[in-house]
Parts: C-alpha cells; sequence; structure tokens
C-alpha cells in the first residue's frame, strides 16, 4: 500500500479565502450596527452576472455567502424574477416571492415607492419561528458610518437624497449616526413597526464594497442634520 499526495488546488483554496473574508466581513458588520466593514467589489465567478442580474459585484459577493440550495431569494424590481434566476444558476438559490424569500436583494435602480413596497412584503419570522425574518441586501450610493476607532469613513455618490439616523441598540455603544442614500428603504423598515423578536435585517452595500448592517434589533431614529464628517474619510464615488 503506497501513500497518495494530492496537490493543493490554487483555485479552490483562492474561492474558500474569497468566502471566508466576505462572510468575516458581514458578520462584523452586523455584530457592529453603524460600523462600516469592507469585503471590496471584485466578485468571483462569472463577470456577465452582474449585468444580468442588476446587481453590483460587491452585491453579489454577498449572495456567494449567504445563498445555497437551501434557501431562497427575490429581488425588486421588474426584472426581478429574470435577476433571481440568475442568482440560482450562481448560487443554486431557489427563487420565491418576497414574502417567502429568507434574502432579498434590492438593486441600485430600484427605489421610491417600488423599493418601498418590497421591502414592506418581506417576511418577519414568527413568534415560534424569529429566525425566519427576511435578510435584505439594499444596493446604495451613499453609505457612511464609523470605522473601528469610532471615525467617519464610508462613500458618499449619487445624486439621491441622502438621510441620517441615530442607531442605538445592541452592539451598539450609546449611539451612532449613519447617513444612506435609501431613504425608501429606511422608510419602509419604520413603517413595518416590526417588534422584537419579529423583523428583518438590512445590509447597505456600495458600489466600492463598503457594508453597513441595521439587525432588526437596531433602532433607527431619523435626524435632521447631516452627520459631522469632519473626524475619518467621506468622499464621492
Amino acid at each position: 500500500m503506497t501513500d497518495e499526495v494530492f496537490e493543493r488546488e490554487a483555485y479552490a483554496d483562492d474561492r474558500a479565502f474569497y468566502l471566508q473574508r466576505t462572510f468575516r466581513a458581514l458578520l462584523d458588520a452586523m455584530a457592529r450596527p453603524g460600523e462600516v466593514a469592507e469585503i471590496g467589489d471584485r466578485a468571483q465567478g462569472d463577470a456577465r452576472d452582474a449585468e444580468a442580474s442588476g446587481l453590483t459585484p460587491s452585491a453579489l459577493m454577498l449572495a456567494d455567502v449567504l445563498l445555497d440550495a437551501a434557501t431562497s431569494a427575490a429581488v425588486a424590481g421588474p426584472d426581478g424574477e429574470g435577476a433571481a434566476l440568475v442568482l440560482a444558476r450562481r448560487t443554486h438559490v431557489a427563487p420565491a416571492p418576497a414574502a417567502e424569500a429568507a434574502v432579498a436583494f434590492v438593486p441600485a435602480s430600484v427605489r421610491g415607492e417600488a423599493a418601498a413596497a418590497f421591502v414592506s412584503e418581506l417576511s418577519a419570522g414568527t413568534l415560534a419561528d424569529p429566525h425566519l425574518g427576511a435578510t435584505c441586501i439594499v444596493a446604495a450610493d451613499t453609505v457612511i458610518g464609523v470605522d473601528r476607532d469610532g471615525l467617519r469613513t464610508g462613500a458618499l455618490s449619487g445624486i439621491s437624497e441622502v438621510g441620517a439616523w441615530r442607531l442605538s441598540g445592541p452592539g451598539i455603544r450609546g449611539t451612532v449616526d449613519v447617513e444612506l442614500d435609501r431613504v425608501d428603504v429606511m422608510g419602509a423598515r419604520a413603517a413595518r413597526g416590526d417588534e422584537f423578536p419579529l423583523g428583518i435585517d438590512l445590509v447597505f452595500v456600495d458600489g466600492a464594497g463598503h457594508v453597513l448592517c441595521l439587525p432588526r434589533t437596531t433602532r433607527a431614529e431619523r435626524i435632521e442634520t447631516a452627520c459631522d464628517r469632519r473626524e475619518g474619510a467621506a468622499w464621492d464615488m
């Protein structure tokens, strides 16, 4: 009997590191609401998937770590069904209506009433199974929060209205102020009126790969004035 030594496969190693880095950054952002994590903007796989699905490469990176054959997904917008089929081919996820999807996506092109109506349909889970509440990935142009040192960081871009919110709750020491251009989605979240343990988790991601999370446990109060950007970095993309 002889020992057989198999060579490591470079692609498999690279794929594992890619998924681990992205998932770790997402977990960090979810554990620290208002803190901006960076995942980058270079999704592996077919480069045509971004255009075909209407999602940014950064959003596709999150799809890669959240979707598989055991879960379900929906995509907002008139091309949502086609986009969900692209995700199914890419990740083997099962396409589903918004009200039944475990993971939902709001592309940057879907805004206003269309985005709000989609978010309002998402499942909040049940008292018996609150974990069935949906996770919603929202493409944004402006994502500004804080880094690990509490300094302002993120990206300011686009022409859409930018709103400011003061966050509080588990994972936040006191309060933290964030800025997002997805006023439509934040308004829909507030209008849902979910009470813990029910609710949805929001994950905002911009084209540069900045990620900011609002778990269902996070309270968000709209504030009138923009956050102070003198500390840290905020820049146009």
